[in-house]
């Protein structure tokens, strides 16, 4: 069974579809990637494949069309006070860009219980993001004159701090990706606080999880771990 559900948002609202599991009392909250919204075809996939197990949230970001990391995390804030008090257990799944935004969410989130990534992008800096470098190079020339610009990196260095994450954390990173070079995911499992972590680094999958397969192997990896 799936639920339109609508949360208000300032002078908007969140929109999502809920995947009822009544034999669950997990939520899992997914968190799409750049350019995404929650009826990318891989998304709602991944949603049906995990539904299975566990009751999933799949939303649209107020900001898709121009990504901004300080109304992405008011976003996963909104959605989980919505949430918790109606489930035992909240998980966090992030993939891709929404991989970095789950990173940001969880912090002083003691709502959220636990937190996959699902080839991250994590990092705008130092040769880690060097496939993005001309956009990213872009970026910081006009951090001085582009207010949104200036406001989004400033709210990333203040408040990018893995380190500070203390819930059980799955990371789950393709070898070859060809898009968010797997160093990301590598980089930042290895600075994740919690010593509660796992990475798997998988030879096969892509990055965006385009064939059926790929998708089964990565919920399969998902559902073994929070069934333990």
């Amino acid at each position: 069974m799936i639920k339109n559900i609508f949360i208000p948002f300032e002078n908007t609202q969140i929109t999502g579809n809920l995947h009822i599991n009544k034999g669950s009392k997990t939520l899992v909250i997914m968190c799409h990637g750049f350019g995404d919204t929650k009826d990318e075809p891989n998304v709602k996939r991944v949603a049906e494949l995990l539904d299975e197990n566990f009751n999933v949230f799949r939303f649209t970001f107020t900001d898709h069309k121009d990504p901004y990391l300080p109304e992405e995390k008011l976003n996963i804030d909104v959605v989980v006070k919505y949430f918790y008090r109606k489930y035992e257990e909240i998980v966090l799944l992030g993939v891709s860009l929404g991989g970095l935004s789950a990173t940001l969410g969880v912090l002083n989130n003691k709502k959220i219980n636990k937190l996959i990534l699902v080839n991250p992008f994590a990092f705008f800096h130092n040769k880690v993001a060097w496939r993005f470098r001309k956009k990213i190079i872009g970026m910081f020339f006009a951090y001085f004159f582009v207010k949104k610009i200036r406001d989004n990196l400033n709210f990333y260095f203040r408040n990018f701090k893995p380190q500070s994450i203390t819930i059980p954390a799955l990371l789950i990173v393709a070898k070859n990706d060809q898009k968010v070079d797997s160093i990301h995911g590598k980089k930042l499992y290895k600075m994740i606080g919690n010593i509660e972590k796992k990475l798997i680094i998988d030879k096969e999958i892509d990055h965006g999880l385009t064939k059926e397969s790929y998708k089964k192997t990565v919920t399969g990896y998902i559902n073994n771990w929070l069934k333990k």
